[in-house]
């Protein structure tokens, strides 16, 4: 991995680095071209891991959308799933309900730091699809 923050993920699909997707590679040196990984920007902190945005966003999103988690989700479920969508959008924009991208080794890792499952039970990757 090239940022230094990445680790080897469960899936291989899964093992790819913030500067390996345009994208996010865009993001990253649009901000600091100095900074070697995307978690390192504060605007990466501010948007995708900051709990009363991750509260806003996921209120604008339920009132959109309908409530997308299980009524008992925990506070730290529910700033994961809401961190990794927050990411997409931050990146990508709105890209459609079927849509998905991969999210790199180090959002994922620095989202579960942040929002830790007391259990390290994680998801992972699911494909729309199947």
């Amino acid at each position: 991995f090239v940022c230094g923050n990445c680790h080897s993920m469960p899936q291989a699909r899964e093992c790819v680095c913030c500067q390996e997707i345009t994208r996010v590679n865009e993001r990253r040196t649009g901000k600091d071209e100095n900074t070697s990984c995307i978690t390192d920007l504060p605007s990466f902190r501010n948007v995708c891991l900051n709990p009363d945005v991750l509260d806003v966003a996921y209120f604008q999103y339920r009132q959109e959308y309908g409530e997308q988690l299980p009524e008992a989700a925990n506070e730290l479920v529910r700033n994961r799933y809401t961190a990794y969508r927050q990411f997409v959008r931050w990146c990508w924009g709105y890209l459609g309900k079927e849509i998905q991208v991969v999210i790199p080794a180090c959002i994922v890792l620095s989202v579960r730091n942040s929002y830790p499952d007391p259990g390290q039970n994680y998801t992972g990757f699911r494909s729309v699809a199947g």
